[in-house]
């Protein structure tokens, strides 16, 4: 057996070993209407073995003219020919890694939104309803000129009628939230409320609304090109992508489910910790403050300037390069397809954040040793610290940045904070991986 072929049977072998629990993901989106919403699905169908998909709720009845140009004309149909050609595809991607669902489990559950039946909103509240101690992800791509109201708000109207003010509450908290704001009372004026809400579109700021800022972070990041890369050569599922939107890689409801792969450097409950999707702090424009609500408004300093887009800046290349990956796998043996390399830190290799504690003015060894790549490519090592994603403002010293092996210098001054360490473990495969390792660092007298 050839030494890629065996190294890629073995990792094969591993992974489940070491699979982190997957979040509960439910997404509502209004395709048939800015084209934008199919360019995401098409990225989050390559991403589907990341989560427990419970359902796809399309909730615009008939596509927008002339906006959008898909053949097909009702939202459902959009969806339901994208997972067509998924189905196409997903024998490549089942056997570049693991976990992929069937084309008929995701078939199964998606359904209509439109405000003429009830099938979004019984499987939004099956699905909370769920023996399953496991709260869900819900995702709104949009709810406007058109479509459907949100079948969220829908179900939180009935079970707040039906249940009353203990079973709504009860209900409510076991819905988290990275989405577009579309559920009227619900979100500030019902209690409780939300256990948590991420809105990754807004605010302005720096130049425009976040959504708008993706697809000019992304376009051309690591190299990437779209028609090289997902529109042509790449199967069904990537000729699928639609261009006439007003940025052409708009893809604005992408950071929603960035936000939730498990990168190894980011948790969704920390969204000031950054990844994927940037990073996000306490809404201000709400009174009273709602601690548990956040959107884009913090900003990273990078090469000498400071603005919000370097909080996904900084990561583009990766992300695109990954989504460039998994368009290859769409069409390639996974003999022939590159795979991310598996980062470990300090004998640590699952993707759960680490923390630690330690005393200020004391020197921190940290190793990436037993690091891997599943197709024996060579590794290099970047470690860094994310000043902006803890607490300690002064500098930090760190020795060895580009080694297995690096050390830490825990400032004097530190006591009391946070110091955030990252590790990026990159192949020098085609196109270049990266996988990564988080260390949130307490520091006491």
């Amino acid at each position: 057996m050839p030494v890629r072929r065996f190294l890629w049977f073995i990792a094969l072998l591993i992974a489940p070993l070491a699979a982190q629990e997957k979040l509960r993901v439910i997404i509502e989106t209004d395709a048939g209407g800015d084209p934008d919403d199919e360019q995401s699905l098409v990225r989050f169908l390559v991403y589907a073995n990341e989560w427990d998909i419970e359902g796809i709720i399309a909730n615009r009845p008939t596509a927008r003219e002339p906006e959008n140009r898909n053949t097909v004309r009702t939202g459902l149909g959009i969806v339901r020919r994208l997972l067509d050609a998924y189905g196409e595809v997903y024998p490549r991607l089942g056997e570049n890694a693991a976990g992929f669902p069937t084309k008929q489990h995701l078939w199964e559950r998606t359904v209509a939104g439109y405000d003429d039946t009830d099938d979004g909103v019984n499987l939004i509240i099956a699905a909370v309803d769920h023996a399953d101690p496991r709260p869900v992800w819900f995702q709104n791509w949009g709810t406007d000129r058109g479509s459907a109201e949100s079948c969220l708000k829908r179900a939180l109207d009935r079970v707040r009628k039906e249940r009353g003010p203990e079973g709504y509450a009860q209900f409510k908290r076991r819905i988290l939230l990275s989405s577009a704001d579309k559920f009227g009372d619900h979100t500030y004026a019902i209690a409780p409320a939300f256990t948590f809400w991420l809105c990754p579109s807004l605010p302005k700021l720096d130049g425009g609304n976040w959504y708008h800022r993706f697809g000019p972070l992304t376009a051309t990041a690591g190299g990437f090109d779209l028609e090289r890369d997902v529109r042509t050569g790449h199967g069904p599922l990537g000729a699928l992508y639609p261009t006439n939107t007003n940025i052409r890689q708009k893809e604005g409801d992408t950071p929603m489910f960035t936000y939730l792969i498990p990168t190894g450097m980011s948790d969704p409950r920390q969204p000031a910790w950054g990844g994927w999707a940037g990073r996000f702090g306490v809404r201000d424009d709400i009174e009273p403050r709602q601690p548990a609500y956040h959107w884009a408004n913090l900003r990273d300093t990078l090469d000498g300037t400071t603005n919000r887009d370097h909080t996904l800046a900084r990561w583009a290349a990766d992300l695109q390069n990954d989504f460039r990956a998994r368009m290859d796998w769409c069409v390639q043996p996974p003999t022939e397809a590159n795979h991310p390399p598996r980062a470990v830190l300090n004998g640590e290799g699952t993707k759960k954040i680490l923390r630690l504690t330690t005393r200020a003015g004391t020197e921190l060894a940290v190793s990436a040793a037993g690091s891997s790549d599943p197709d024996g490519h060579a590794l290099a090592h970047e470690w860094s610290v994310y000043p902006e994603a803890g607490t300690h403002r002064g500098a930090v010293k760190l020795t060895g940045a580009t080694s297995e092996q690096a050390k830490l210098a825990i400032p004097a001054d530190a006591a009391g904070a946070s110091i955030h360490l990252l590790l990026a473990v990159r192949d020098d495969g085609a196109p270049t991986l990266a996988s990564y390792r988080r260390l949130v660092i307490d520091v006491v007298p």
